[in-house]
């Protein structure tokens, strides 16, 4: 194990497999958030990162930019002596249990692996056997939004552990503090796959009214289905995948766009709808239970899957006059504000934390 800190200070140990540094998914994220609203509370915590894929080079420069990490094994784990464990996980290896038998335990499940599964159609059943005993092993149960309560629910969960909270995640203060001018950008940002419906914004250039318009891309993409998106050869001019986003390369994506698609099948919470809500960016997205629950009614939803429905709700936000679209991104900021920053995620976390002590 490597660390840059004691690792006997702390009462609670947060333990992942991704820490905000080329992240691959949402966990890196509201764990970066996570770290600036417990500072903010003024609790400490011991991140400590193991079963993950960062390089040599990626582990030194975590090590030298955030403070209060641990780098190791799960076997490892058992030199820490922390009351509580929060987990933060994907697809932790099953030793991990072992670890958390007689200390209070909180997991917090940043996507339902079976969700993920059926809506992307592909076959997760390792991950998912993992994650279920992960859910049984656990004390507490802690889920992004009510409407993942409802697929845990729907999915028999309940059966594996009853003790189920709803924490909503949270952002940090951006630095924009007023609409964004007019770009002729459109924007995605999410992992490349078939839920979140990318190509969406790829065919909507294509649509009277978009002519002037370009796509900016942004996430990774880990299969063919991503790198075969782009399927009509005129378009390549006029859309820019660009990886990877975090920190500046993601202020500079949301600075260039005028708008954030979001025309998902399925999500569990929705961080990028945060993001773009706290930047003044206006939304259109699919009207599914997660994207309200964070979105209220500040955002053009398109009522159903269909890349029609879509497009409908594209063209109302094309159509839609400037002083209507000024107040509803001025809104979703309000309600950003109130509900969903850093500081009360972490607040909630630290209630929670209190309870089990």
């Amino acid at each position: 194990m490597i660390s840059n800190c004691d690792i006997n200070e702390f009462d609670v140990v947060g333990i992942t497999n991704e820490l905000p540094l080329n992240r691959l998914g949402g966990v890196g994220s509201v764990i970066e958030n996570l770290i600036s609203g417990f500072e903010a509370k003024g609790l400490k915590i011991l991140w400590y990162l193991t079963d993950h894929s960062y390089r040599q080079f990626e582990v030194e420069q975590i090590l030298a930019e955030f403070s209060n990490v641990a780098i190791g094994t799960s076997v490892e784990l058992e030199s820490i002596n922390v009351s509580i464990a929060h987990l933060h996980t994907y697809n932790h290896n099953s030793q991990i249990l072992d670890y958390l038998k007689g200390k209070r335990t909180v997991f917090t499940i940043h996507s339902l692996l079976r969700c993920e599964a059926d809506s992307n159609n592909v076959d997760m059943s390792l991950a998912i056997d993992q994650q279920e005993k992960l859910i049984a092993g656990c004390d507490e149960i802690v889920l992004v939004s009510y409407a993942e309560l409802e697929h845990y629910y729907k999915l028999d969960y309940q059966k594996l552990n009853t003790q189920v909270n709803v924490i909503h995640n949270g952002l940090k203060h951006p630095g924009r503090q007023h609409p964004n001018t007019v770009t002729r950008k459109l924007g995605f940002c999410g992992r490349l796959v078939p839920r979140k419906r990318p190509e969406y914004v790829q065919m909507i250039l294509k649509e009277k009214g978009f002519e002037e318009y370009s796509t900016l891309i942004a996430g990774r993409g880990f299969s063919s289905y991503a790198r075969d998106l782009i399927q009509d050869t005129d378009l390549n001019h006029r859309i820019c995948y660009l990886g990877w986003c975090g920190r500046e390369r993601l202020e500079a994506f949301y600075n260039s766009i005028e708008l954030l698609a979001i025309p998902s099948v399925y999500e569990p919470f929705g961080m990028v709808a945060l993001e773009a809500m706290a930047r003044y960016i206006p939304v259109v997205c699919t009207r599914i239970a997660s994207l309200v629950e964070v979105l209220g009614e500040n955002a053009i939803f398109a009522e159903n899957y269909r890349y029609e429905s879509f497009k409908d709700a594209m063209l109302q936000w094309l159509n839609m006059d400037i002083k209507k679209r000024n107040s509803m991104v001025q809104a979703a900021r309000d309600r950003y504000s109130r509900f969903f920053t850093d500081v009360s995620m972490a607040g909630k976390y630290f209630d929670l934390f209190q309870r089990l002590s």
